[in-house]
This record gives C-alpha cells, sequence and structure tokens, in this order.
C-alpha cells in the first residue's frame, strides 16, 4: 500500500485537487480547464504515473441540510455533483464503490474506509498542512490505496473533498 495527499484547492474560480506521494511528487491531479458560471465545467484528470489524461464534465456542488437527520449539523449534510451528467455518489455505486465514514480514532476528523465490489481498495481520512490546525479552509486527505488502483481511488477521493457531506454509508 501507497500513501498520498490530497490537497483540494476549492478557494480559486479553477478549483484543482492535487494527489502528492510521500516525497511530495504529484502523482495525479484533477484541474477545472475552463470555468463555467452555470453549468458543468471541463475537468482535466491527469494520472503522472501511467500518463493517462481524461476529460470529464464536473457540476457545481450542491449541498442540502436533511431534516430530522438525528445527528449533529454537520453530519446531516447530503452534498453531491454531477459527474458526466450523473449523480457522483450513484456514478460510484453502480461501479462497485461503497464508502464506509466513521470518526478518526486516532485524530479529530474523519475516515473513511473505500470498498470495491466488496473487498478493500483503500483508506481516506481527513487531515491538515503540517504546522496546521484542522481548523483550516485547507483540509487535506491522507489516502493509502495501491499505486494500481489510483484512477478509482483519485475520483473517490476527490468525490468526498469537493462535497461537504460527512457520512456517506
Amino acid at each position: 500500500m501507497h500513501k498520498y495527499l490530497l490537497k483540494p484547492k476549492l478557494n480559486t474560480i479553477k478549483q484543482a485537487f492535487f494527489l502528492e506521494d510521500e516525497n511530495g511528487n504529484l502523482i495525479y491531479e484533477g484541474k477545472m480547464t475552463k470555468f463555467k458560471l452555470f453549468g458543468a465545467a471541463p475537468f482535466e484528470l491527469v494520472n503522472h504515473v501511467t500518463n493517462k489524461t481524461e476529460e470529464h464534465k464536473i457540476g457545481k456542488t450542491i449541498t442540502v441540510e436533511q431534516e430530522n437527520g438525528g445527528l449533529i449539523g454537520f453530519m446531516s449534510k447530503r452534498s453531491y455533483f454531477k459527474y458526466d451528467d450523473k449523480n457522483i455518489w450513484d456514478y460510484l455505486h453502480d461501479l462497485g464503490i461503497r464508502i464506509d465514514s466513521k470518526l478518526s480514532k486516532e485524530k479529530i476528523g474523519m475516515t473513511y474506509d473505500i470498498t470495491f465490489e466488496g473487498k478493500p481498495l483503500a483508506t481516506i481520512s481527513t487531515s491538515s498542512p503540517k504546522g496546521k490546525s484542522l481548523i483550516t479552509t485547507d483540509m487535506y486527505f491522507d489516502v493509502t490505496c495501491e499505486e494500481k488502483d489510483l484512477d478509482l481511488v483519485f475520483l473517490v477521493a476527490f468525490s468526498i473533498a469537493k462535497t461537504e457531506q460527512t457520512v456517506y454509508n
């Protein structure tokens, strides 16, 4: 298993997501290639290990509070975006992805255990930049997976980082 760090840049007009290895080398990136005020924007997903590049239409993030969720406010949000005109969670679910979310035991934040067709695929957990607290706009994610699974795992990590939903299972 390899360890990576996902660094989202959400506070710019052209959003971007960078996945680095433990040495700080850029392994994967997802970047908006053209800002669109309305509708989905083109995103380029680049796997720097395999040199594979794909373009997808990524919609704006939609977040709604669920009433009577019975949990604290931040845990009762439903958040999604369209990925090539389909709800991202439906898309991932149809692929065989399942996400089990729980509060981290080691640190403040969430841990997401990802399975693919019933088999463990990756672990993603909230993180923060070195030397900064978790109370920051720069929320990072620790990602642990096999290198061969980077395309699918990056899409899941990208989706978790882009949305405001905390609980997925």
